[in-house]
């Protein structure tokens, strides 16, 4: 029964194809002379891969029919004691099962075709044999198109198969290129070289994937492909990016897949490699790398070198902070930096966005123990550039209307329109008042300043009635109808605040 249904496939694509007279000639030859050898060269029991043919490393249907033609003749053959599979991609089955793989390549040799076909022994990787076959033009562009089983199982493009790391595609610099395509469970592997640099130059790497589906990338460094160097999975949205400098020459790897391994889909692909000149204090990616920033000197002079940069710092507290005291953290620059402190341990402790000058990152904080602390300053969304930064230990000066932390500690504030000025330290701190309405009306609660301040108002029974962010630019300010009572006002920095930031808060009845 089994020779029936090859017999009825290779019918079945013999009819659909039609190549001319000449070629099929040729592919019945060389399917004749190879399942005439292979009995001989295979004389135990185990598995037969067959299929997989490609050109310009994209398979094709004349592996298809190759497949086909050689798989119902073996099926013929007495005595031949191998299982035939015949193989379309490496989700159908993994080439690595089978005890012996038979596949081959076709070329352009200008005035035709040659066919060259490997037996290959899996268990030792040694090739068994090997077959010539030239091939005529004539009715061949047909059958160099893509392969219909393996377009099907949508995993196939012009560089598959290269879903292991001795398959991968090489790819010459700079590299892109759309409709890549990915299966389920399937990978892709890419290998470029890396030149050598010359003086303090280094190579920076530039990779990102592009399209609707979410990809996951590895890199990996030529002398270890057991491990990923960096990876990364949707710092552009659903795409991945990997931009970092490759610590030397040789051939480097990429491997994409599906985040899920599931999902089936096209992607596009660019890599590329610029030579530059590092900041000062590369590499200092990691806690081992970190440039030492020492407490109350100089600004340091930083560069962010490409779009995934972390810039890491070694801050050494050689006394712990005492409750006056502030460990004040900051950059100055054009660009949208973000920092982040953490203990030597790797323990978050605070991060900030725009605290300080100009949007930059500002962190201030006190109570700190004495060790060793370490802050990563990087771009927002991939900027790149100059900037300083700095450590400094302040003692804030405390404002008069301290301590009102609480509303149960709320200092009290006139309704006659007379500014309170008021600061906030030492790290985390937030302003209460209180006020008593004697007579019904409309009032005007506001902060005034270059601080950016958020304010709740509340009543005698700690229920919020209103808020405000940015009543005034980045002052905020309540107008509301009050009846008599009395009421509260929070007032607290929108991020983080320096103890020399001034603000004054004032309540008055407009009306």
């Amino acid at each position: 029964m089994k020779r029936f249904v090859l017999i009825f496939l290779v019918i079945t694509a013999v009819v659909v194809i039609l190549p001319a007279e000449s070629v099929m000639t040729s592919l019945f030859e060389a399917a004749d002379r190879v399942s005439s050898d292979l009995p001989g060269v295979l004389n135990r029991d185990g598995e037969l891969l067959i299929g997989g043919l490609s050109y310009n490393q994209l398979q094709i249907k004349l592996g298809d029919l190759l497949a086909d033609l050689m798989a119902n003749r073996l099926a013929g053959r007495s005595g031949f004691r191998p299982q035939v599979i015949k193989h379309y991609t490496v989700l159908q089955y993994p080439p690595d099962q089978a005890a012996w793989v038979l596949s081959g390549n076709i070329y352009d040799a200008g005035a035709g075709y040659l066919l060259i076909l490997q037996l290959i022994d899996n268990s030792s990787g040694i090739q068994l044999k090997g077959w010539e076959f030239a091939l005529s033009p004539d009715g061949i562009d047909e059958l160099l198109q893509p392969s219909l089983l393996a377009s099907t199982a949508g995993v196939w493009d012009r560089l598959e198969p290269n879903d292991f790391s001795e398959d991968a595609a090489f790819i010459d610099l700079p590299f892109y290129e759309e409709g890549l395509t990915l299966g389920n469970g399937d990978e892709d592997w890419f290998v470029f070289e890396v030149p050598s640099t010359s003086g303090n130059t280094v190579m920076i790497l530039e990779a990102a994937t592009g399209g609707m589906m979410d990809t996951y990338m590895e890199l990996y460094a030529p002398d270890d492909l057991s491990w990923a160097h960096a990876e990364d999975d949707d710092t552009d949205g659903g795409n991945a990016v990997i931009q970092m400098p490759l610590s030397g020459p040789g051939n480097w790897y990429l491997k994409v897949r599906s985040y899920s391994m599931e999902e089936e889909g096209e992607y596009s692909l660019t890599v590329s490699l610029r030579e530059d000149v590092p900041g000062p204090g590369e590499p200092d990616e990691g806690q081992e790398l970190a440039s030492r920033l020492n407490v109350g000197s100089t600004p340091l002079q930083k560069l962010i070198d490409y779009g995934n940069d972390e810039d890491w710092f070694r801050i050494d507290l050689v006394h712990p902070l005492g409750r006056n005291e502030v460990l004040r953290l900051e950059t100055l620059s054009n660009l949208d930096l973000m920092m982040s402190l953490t203990d030597e341990y790797g323990g978050y402790i605070l991060d900030d966005d725009d605290s300080g000058q100009n949007n930059n990152p500002m962190i201030m904080i006190s109570g700190l123990d004495a060790g060793t602390y370490y802050l990563t300053v990087y771009g927002y969304s991939g900027e790149t550039g100059p900037y300083e930064i700095m450590a400094n230990i302040m003692i804030p000066v405390r404002d008069e209307f301290e301590d009102d932390n609480s509303m149960i500690n709320a200092s009290q504030i006139s309704i006659d329109g007379m500014p309170q000025r008021r600061s906030f330290s030492p790290m985390g701190d937030v302003d209460w008042v209180q006020f008593e309405v004697r007579s019904e009306g409309t009032y005007l609660m506001r902060t005034q300043g270059s601080l950016d301040t958020y304010m709740e108002l509340y009543d005698s029974q700690g229920n919020m009635i209103e808020e405000n962010d940015d009543g005034d630019d980045y002052n905020a300010a309540i107008e509301r109808r009050l009846t008599s009572g009395k009421y509260y006002i929070m007032v607290s920095p929108y991020g983080t605040a320096s103890p020399d930031d001034i603000y004054e808060l004032s309540v008055e009845l407009i009306r």
